[in-house]
């Protein structure tokens, strides 16, 4: 294992392979290759992220840069700012070359994209496949989505992908890469993660697909049950609700629960400016 503080000077010395593992091509059609970083929050040696790399790598230069663990749910948390990392090279079928970080889901992209993109930057940054939906609201909790959005925030295109089943990803990992495909082809915006969130696959039926907004819930927290008390002290479990409110017409989470391959595109400015608007009429108050 090597510490992050003290390989950051070296790593621009190693020389990556540019084939993949077992692959030959000639170096025109090398040259053609998108280059993507992936990573995901459930960990560097999930199924999920197996298979996006075997997906993406038949088309792609592929590079991999991940959490050493699962990191679920940590949405856009960072322990870079203040903390030691340690990051270690690891093997994963299909990558060019493949680190594994002992941080966040975010601090990995970033590790990745400043670090081993130093030499050769990426075309777009790809997450996933997460073992778990994060589609309506419950994308502010993923860190699939929170990795990616690191990523357009340092202005690189982005893809989250999640699936409701806990196995089974090569349908999710095909259509991802078809998505990509297209992106790239047509111009990917800058400052934007799409959020791709596939459903159970029944056999012999081909899901719609539905581009739609970010919007409602398919999990709640309705409370907490609490254990007997240690003193002042009691432990605590959520209880959770899988049977919200029906989510909007039109919404996002309202056509994943019916079946459909949902894309939403995710804004990296947070920006709400019908409020900013407004607060800019209370100028002339506040300057007395």
């Amino acid at each position: 294992m090597i510490l992050l503080s003290r390989m950051l000077p070296f790593l621009a010395l190693f020389s990556f392979p540019l084939l993949a593992y077992g692959q030959e091509t000639s170096p025109s059609a090398e040259l053609a290759k998108p280059r993507v970083l992936v990573s995901n929050d459930d960990g560097w040696s999930s199924k999920g992220l197996s298979a996006l790399v075997a997906e993406l790598s038949t088309f792609c230069e592929v590079v991999v840069c991940a959490p050493a663990e699962n990191q679920s749910g940590k949405s856009h948390a960072s322990e870079i700012f203040g903390k030691q990392l340690s990051a270690t090279q690891i093997e994963v079928e299909g990558a060019q070359v493949a680190w594994a970080l002992t941080g966040t889901p975010a601090d990995a992209v970033t590790f990745g994209l400043l670090q081993l993109g130093q030499e050769k930057p990426f075309d777009c940054v790809v997450t996933g496949i997460n073992a778990g939906a994060n589609v309506g609201e419950i994308s502010h909790y993923s860190g699939t989505v929170g990795a990616a959005m690191e990523a357009a925030g340092r202005g690189y295109p982005a893809i989250a992908v999640s699936q409701q089943a806990r196995s089974g990803f090569k349908q999710s990992a095909a259509f991802a890469g078809r998505f990509l495909r297209k992106l790239l082809a047509e111009g990917p915006g800058i400052g934007v993660v799409y959020s791709i969130n596939v459903p159970p696959f029944k056999e012999g039926v081909s899901p719609s697909v539905v581009f739609a907004p970010m919007e409602g819930r398919y999990l709640r927290i309705k409370g907490f049950k609490s254990g007997e008390p240690e003193g002042k002290t009691i432990s605590v479990r959520a209880q959770l609700d899988f049977s919200p409110p029906l989510p909007p017409e039109g919404s996002d989470t309202r056509a994943f629960l019916k079946g459909a391959i949902t894309v939403t595109p995710l804004a990296w400015d947070w920006t709400h400016t019908k409020s900013l608007a407004r607060l800019k009429s209370w100028d002339t108050e506040w300057s007395e």
